[in-house]
């Protein structure tokens, strides 16, 4: 019986369980996750870390929108504005904008960079410490994550391949056996025949065959349970790889968002195009000091500009001294509104897709509640540390 119960075991699963699971992978955090089965403790802590990301994001978006709306505002109040009072800032525009176009064309002498992106370095350069440190930041991390999800795929695919060889070891020892059993019984069958002919008894060749068939049949079974738990630890192993992926995909969507988010609103394709530009920018900015005697004048005008502005309800109006042929041409106040829509229309899209992940984190947290009950105290701890409030 025993032999026939493992010769049926070659056609089941051989079940095991994940504590027989080790693995070490890209980092000391993924190595961690592979060699710890994930329970509801640990499900808790990563939907809180993902609740309290989500917020983070959803804070700065947030306020980033807020600041895009508050320049559509003052766009409102400027076209808003009596035709006496537009017409004062129309004129001392044009004075900026004639100084500014005077300083452009020795810029351009030596086609270091467009003026455009002299005025966008210029008007963003006590942040740009902050801006580079941010945009490294994320670059980094985006990297990071690329390389993390391109070592999951290999190990996914490495285990698939792995998993396909031995379902074909698996099915040539099931077919050799087959055959070898067949063979095994046609012969034993046929001595007994030969022995029934010629009054000859066989018996000792019989066994010996038969003891062999047994031998080969109980080698072959081992070797046969061996593969069958290699599978199931690369189905195992393989889950894991897909479920770190799963989690590690959404913070590459949020990373990856914002990163893009940040090349559009500094138009610009990396932080090494950013630093060249302000490299270049500093290097005008010395020649201008240099060589230009305007600069006492614009910064009279942009203040006189600024204070008219903050005078009739304006809330930032120091953005509008850098551009100042919005002021004067309709069309380029269109191209402001239009680049100022499509900033809010991704923070909007940002802001719904984090909204989207604190309010699954949330539902999930409670869901693990009603299936873990003794989890309760401890999950109350946990989101304590994180102020999160799943009420």
């Amino acid at each position: 019986m025993g032999l026939l119960t493992s010769v049926k075991d070659l056609f089941t699963k051989t079940e095991i369980t994940e504590e027989s699971f080790e693995y070490e992978s890209i980092d000391s955090y993924m190595a961690k996750m592979r060699k710890q089965e994930d329970g509801p403790e640990d499900d808790i802590s990563y939907k809180c870390d993902q609740i309290v990301d989500a917020t983070y994001q959803m804070e700065d978006l947030q306020a980033e929108y807020d600041m895009v709306t508050s320049y559509f505002a003052d766009i409102q109040t400027i076209e808003e504005l009596p035709q006496n009072v537009r017409q004062d800032i129309i004129d001392i525009a044009q004075k900026i904008e004639f100084l500014e176009t005077e300083t452009s064309a020795f810029l351009h002498s030596d086609d270091r960079i467009s003026d455009e992106n002299f005025r966008m370095i210029q008007n963003m350069e006590k942040d740009l410490s902050e801006i580079f440190g941010r945009l490294k930041d994320l670059e980094d991390m985006d990297e990071k994550i690329e390389r993390d999800l391109k070592h999951l795929e290999d190990e996914k695919n490495s285990l698939e391949f792995t998993q396909e060889l031995i379902e074909n070891r698996q099915g040539r020892i099931r077919s050799f056996l087959m055959g070898f059993g067949l063979v095994s019984a046609l012969t034993v069958l046929v001595l007994a025949g030969v022995g029934a002919l010629t009054q000859t008894s066989l018996l000792i060749p019989i066994l010996i065959i038969l003891l062999v068939v047994v031998g080969m049949e109980a080698l072959f079974i081992v070797n046969y349970k061996n593969l069958s738990y290699e599978y199931k630890l690369c189905e195992v192993k393989e889950n894991k790889a897909i479920n770190l992926t799963n989690k590690v995909k959404i913070k590459y969507i949020n990373n990856t968002s914002t990163l893009e988010y940040l090349y559009s609103k500094y138009h610009i394709k990396s932080l090494r195009e950013l630093e060249y530009l302000y490299d270049q920018y500093l290097i005008m900015v010395d020649e201008v000091r240099k060589y230009q005697r305007t600069t006492g004048d614009l910064r009279e005008l942009s203040d006189t500009l600024s204070k008219l502005l903050y005078a009739h309800g304006v809330k930032d109006p120091d953005i509008w001294t850098k551009q100042s042929a919005a002021l004067i041409d309709p069309r380029e106040m269109v191209e402001v509104k239009h680049s100022l829509n499509v900033r809010r229309q991704k923070l909007r899209e940002q802001l719904a897709y984090n909204e989207e992940l604190r309010l699954s984190g949330l539902k999930d947290i409670r869901e693990m509640l009603k299936a873990n009950p003794e989890l309760r105290e401890q999950v109350k701890r946990e989101l304590e540390i994180y102020h999160i409030n799943i009420q």
